[in-house]
């Protein structure tokens, strides 16, 4: 158990944003002994190593929508265990997901990581000048709490249970992960309302593919997951090697060579897997675990993703391609 004065100083910028998930009580929430508890029921959240754990209290026996939330918890937990530490390619890649937006667009946000995973993103936006709160139902919420800096308040909870009122974020964002939920509509619904009005929520969601041989991979890989999501983690692990390998020589590698020519170059860009180009090999490895490991996979056409956003009470929604499709819309 973490003492309250030696936990990360975000919480002190947080405190009064906090309610109460047993008695629903909005009123300001005090620092005990043993974490955070409620002045009205006494209720207490408690704060492990740095970060405040608001984890479901699930039944015995879970329904199968929890049971796959759990194995979801697990399945990123032990991914990031392995491949979460910090690489400087993660710079590069949160201004991806973030375009248009640069860095200086960060300086001052109060922003929302809603399934922060290893925290390569609270960490980025928090060194371009965000105050961030990084949230994530499994244990890989400690990983994230390694990689950010002790500005960044660290929270264990269920995204559609996060211990924080309304209207408290200028931006929310869930990058990759809504589409691992049972119900990523519903999921999105619980964010929107934490983002102030006209404020900012953007997300990522893997895409339908539209090339005829691009869904004939795909429709694969959706068999193979029928077991791979059921074998050991280690093991799995270990068959991606492998794969990665193939892969790499099959699209990574032509692509870095026929990129380089003019005459080719349009070739080059149809293949599949170049954002692999520019990224270490391990970051391969690491990105088929995550296809073949989590339970659940939802996909989507752009007019979906627009509508999803639009339905949850998003205005001037866009949607960008971006191996997947990223999305923003405003809190209206």
């Amino acid at each position: 158990m973490t003492r309250p004065n030696e936990q990360t100083g975000g919480l002190t910028t947080w405190l009064d944003r906090f309610f109460c998930l047993s008695c629903g009580s909005n009123d300001r929430q005090r620092l005990g002994d043993d974490g955070l508890e409620c002045e009205r029921c006494g209720s207490i959240l408690p704060i492990e190593n740095g970060t405040v754990s608001a984890t479901p209290r699930y039944p015995d026996s879970p329904s199968d929508e929890v049971a796959l939330k759990q194995r979801t918890g697990e399945s990123f937990a032990f991914e990031w265990q392995r491949f979460g530490s910090f690489r400087k390619e993660w710079a590069k890649n949160f201004i991806d997901y973030m375009q248009p937006h640069g860095a200086e667009f960060f300086d001052g946000l109060r922003l929302l990581d809603a399934g922060s995973g290893s925290g390569r993103h609270s960490a980025q936006a928090a060194k371009f000048g965000a105050s961030v709160v990084a949230v994530d139902i499994g244990s890989s919420i400690e990983i994230a709490r390694a990689n950010t800096p002790n500005s960044v308040l660290t929270i264990r909870a269920d995204l559609e249970s996060i211990p924080l009122k309304p209207d408290s974020f200028d931006m929310v964002m869930s990058i990759g992960v809504l589409h691992h939920l049972p119900d990523p509509a519903r999921a999105l619904n619980a964010l929107v309302p934490l983002t102030r009005r006209g404020g900012i929520v953007r997300i990522y969601l893997y895409w339908k593919p539209e090339r005829a041989w691009h869904r004939a991979i795909l429709r694969g890989v959706s068999a193979a997951r029928r077991i791979t999501t059921r074998i050991p983690h280690r093991f799995l692990l270990a068959l991606c090697y492998p794969l990665a390998v193939a892969l790499m020589l099959l699209f990574v590698l032509p692509f870095r060579l026929l990129r380089r020519f003019t005459a080719t170059r349009g070739l080059a860009m149809g293949l599949p897997l170049k954002i692999y180009a520019d990224y270490p090999f391990g970051v391969l490895v690491n990105d088929q675990f995550d296809r073949l490991s989590a339970p659940i996979e939802n996909r989507y056409t752009s007019d979906e993703v627009r509508q999803m956003m639009r339905d949850a009470g998003l205005s001037d929604v866009k949607v960008y391609a971006n191996a997947g499709w990223v999305s923003e819309g405003i809190r209206s």
